[in-house]
């Protein structure tokens, strides 16, 4: 992987690591209320992604090309759809299995990168390791907190997500120095 590309990479993790600290602090202060506020920004961006898709893959049809299909705008419409709707049920059960299968799958990830940041520093794959670990157990407990309910699950996410956003940033600062 080249330095430029690397360099963007990390940047856009930063800024995400620094979006999902805010939304983690935002849970902590109102949980109930933030995932659903969630819920339904996540729903309007399907729905618009959905829309926007169909229009294109339409005026693809239209110019002759075949391939351009409307299963996936169309039900990306729906789910959006139903998202907004059914913000409530969706903000209790769903979203906190999405965020812990999420957690679980980015645990994965940063262990496999501090096997790679091993040969560039001697701390910096620690806390790669150290942070892998702990989203993994973060998506754990999201999953396993699922049936404690609304308002427990949306401090539980708060916290998760707070703890998760600050180990990345941690972490992105120790591998940014090493790699200079």
């Amino acid at each position: 992987m080249n330095r430029d590309s690397w360099k963007s990479r990390e940047m856009i993790r930063l800024i995400l690591s620094i979006v999902l600290l805010i939304i983690g602090l935002i849970l902590l202060g109102a949980p109930t209320f933030a995932m659903e506020v969630i819920v339904v920004i996540i729903g309007v961006v399907v729905l618009a992604y959905g829309v926007i898709q169909l229009l294109i893959n339409l005026s693809k049809r239209n110019k002759g090309d075949a391939n351009a299909g409307v299963a996936v705008p169309v039900i990306a419409i729906i789910i959006g759809v139903l998202l907004i709707i059914f913000r409530g049920g969706v903000a209790n059960v769903v979203l906190p299995f999405i965020i812990g299968v999420w957690a679980l799958v980015t645990g994965i990830m940063s262990m496999i990168e501090a096997s790679h940041v091993k040969d560039y520093s001697t701390g910096a794959w620690k806390v790669a390791l150290i942070s892998g670990l702990a989203e993994l157990a973060l998506g754990i407990i999201m999953i396993a907190g699922i049936i404690a309910g609304g308002n427990a699950l949306g401090i539980l996410l708060g916290v998760c997500l707070t703890i998760y956003g600050i180990i990345s940033i941690v972490e992105w600062g120790i591998i940014a120095s090493s790699k200079k």
